[in-house]
């Protein structure tokens, strides 16, 4: 590799770091909620998003019976709380707030 091709691949992987770092832990190509569709395009939601995942699914491999089924169920009962922001006067506040609140809750399961 000739040296000034170097630079050029450094900035090459510049350009591409921001946008793998914007991606959820889920797949935005099946995001059918105005809320997930938010944290699609969204870098700092989709940040929350994947640290609400690696925090939620670390808890349920450690976790079983009833309070695995009560994690469950709180995940599901959240999510629906969250798809509920696209009614909030300030949507992006309320998923960044209800992102917020459900990571705090999940540390105090631990």
């Amino acid at each position: 590799m000739r040296l000034t091709a170097i630079p050029m691949l450094f900035a090459a992987l510049a350009v591409s770091l921001p946008a793998v770092a914007a991606k959820p832990s889920f797949n935005c190509a099946k995001a059918t909620h105005e809320a997930e569709q938010m944290v699609c395009k969204d870098p700092e939601l989709a940040q929350l998003d994947r640290n609400l995942a690696e925090i939620y699914s670390g808890l349920l491999k450690r976790k079983t019976g009833a309070e695995r089924k009560q994690l469950k169920a709180g995940q599901n009962s959240w999510v629906k709380t969250r798809n509920e922001c696209w009614k909030a006067k300030d949507p992006h506040a309320c998923v960044q707030r209800e992102y917020q609140t459900r990571i705090d809750q999940l540390y105090n399961w631990r």
